[in-house]
């Protein structure tokens, strides 16, 4: 193996990364740790996100892991977030990872209802956009915003609109805010994931039509099976180094030729 595959990617970066306590966020952040990155990642629930933290400080015998309690919905906290990212690193952000988002329960077009449809946007949309807003000033040269978006952007979502839709507008402004970053050397891009293990638990209630979900998203699968966190992880590692140094404004999708 080569001494460049060897090198960590991240030495010495600041990172941060919105929901960061499980799934794929908890994934990512153990990625990014091993690359050498110092970290804060949040989370809503104060336990948990303690719990987090004591875990990759634990496993990484780091001290540079920090966490901040932040809902995305909430311009306040948002930020106390900036203002707290800009303590711990003394004012400077190399990559944002903006993980946060939900899914809600599979519903049909005429069950959604407007607090289901409230709540989706107000983290998938709101959130995103507020988050990246609030934590821009800290970006500089060089720097690497990544979305976490999903597959399901490009494609109908018959058993869950609203998600979906959220999920278009957060491709819509990925480009908006590539262009508008450009200028100052940020450059911003997304995965979109296709099926995970970590989400299934989101899609609905029932058993036996979550399982009926799931095995028709399996079916379409070309790999026949879900990715693993740590797939998408890395995907999202490429995105934080300076090995996609020239993209910006793209979206790049782990999701085991799903959309092809």
């Amino acid at each position: 193996m080569s001494s460049t595959l060897l090198a960590k990617r991240l030495e010495g970066k600041t990172t941060l990364i919105t929901g960061g306590t499980t799934g794929i966020g908890f994934a990512t952040a153990q990625v990014f740790l091993a690359h050498g990155a110092k970290l804060i990642i949040t989370g809503q629930d104060e336990e948990r996100l303690n719990a987090a933290v004591e875990k990759l400080k634990a496993e990484f015998k780091s001290v540079d892991v920090h966490g901040v309690r932040a809902d995305v919905r909430s311009l306040e906290q948002l930020t106390a977030l900036a203002e707290a990212t800009t303590k711990i690193f003394n004012g400077h952000l190399d990559v944002l990872f903006v993980n946060s988002g939900v899914a809600g329960k599979s519903k049909v077009f005429e069950d959604v209802d407007e607090n289901e449809f409230d709540f989706i946007f107000d983290v998938n949309v709101k959130g995103l956009f507020f988050t990246v807003q609030k934590l821009a000033p800290l970006l500089s040269s060089g720097s690497s915003v990544i979305l976490d978006l999903s597959t399901i952007h490009g494609r109908p979502g018959a058993f869950n609109p609203t998600y979906a839709a959220s999920k278009a507008a957060g491709r819509s402004l990925l480009r908006s805010l590539a262009v508008h970053l450009a200028p100052k050397g940020i450059r911003v891009n997304s995965i979109s994931p296709g099926l995970v293990p970590t989400e299934i638990g989101k899609y609905n209630d029932d058993p036996v039509k979550r399982k009926a979900v799931l095995d028709g998203i399996l079916a379409s699968i070309p790999l026949k099976r879900a990715a693993r966190p740590e797939e998408i992880a890395s995907a999202t590692l490429f995105l934080a180094s300076a090995d996609s140094s020239y993209l910006t404004g793209s979206d790049i999708l782990v999701d085991g030729g799903l959309s092809a």
